[in-house]
């Protein structure tokens, strides 16, 4: 169901890696190589996805901005560490930390596309943890949301708080990509600033 069919006032959006055509540096470089892993590319024209955001209706849109809706200060932003090629990577340390660097101070509720180290990131397959240092820091250290809101690892689905922000891994899908996992609803008191 597209998110701007959703029967809510209100409904944000941020891109993630599946949303190839939202990030534009992705697919500049994407047209200009073969088309071994994405092959349905080679028919797109840049035409075809320079102004894809568009083509949301009824929904905001947020990349590395910010909007206020009742009062809260929601910022979204789509990157993640590297991760096997999608869209939105970066390379882990300072060229993550730059994009951190611009959520604000204030901001109420945050929307990432991935997670930040140590909360709902765990990979059973990789026994390992892949959220973002840089996320955690700029998250506990400076911006301090009441509520960060993301998914990417989909095994991560669930809810977690530490004593300032809650965290909520809202992948629908499963691992194997079966979207299962119902919606985790999370109620709010009154803004900071009201």
């Amino acid at each position: 169901m597209p998110a701007g069919s959703l029967p809510y006032e209100y409904k944000i959006v941020i891109a993630g890696n599946h949303e190839l055509t939202f990030d534009q540096e992705f697919m500049a470089d994407l047209i200009k190589q073969d088309f071994y892993y994405f092959p349905s590319v080679s028919k797109l024209k840049p035409e075809n996805y320079e102004n894809v955001q568009s083509l949301l209706t009824n929904c905001i849109y947020l990349q590395d901005s910010e909007v206020t809706v009742r009062g809260f200060r929601i910022y979204g932003s789509p990157w993640q560490p590297w991760f096997y090629g999608w869209g939105f990577n970066l390379p882990r340390g300072q060229a993550l930390l730059e994009k951190w660097n611009l959520i604000p101070e204030g901001v109420d509720i945050l929307i990432t596309h991935g997670p930040p180290l140590g909360f709902l990131d765990w990979v059973p397959k990789k026994m390992q943890r892949v959220g973002c240092v840089e996320l955690l820091n700029t998250v506990q250290r400076r911006v301090q949301p009441r509520l960060h809101v993301f998914g990417h690892i989909h095994e991560g689905y669930g809810v977690m708080a530490d004593g300032t922000t809650t965290y909520v891994n809202a992948s629908v899908c499963t691992v194997n990509y079966q979207p299962v996992n119902p919606p985790i609803v999370i109620d709010l008191p009154t803004p900071r600033n009201s």
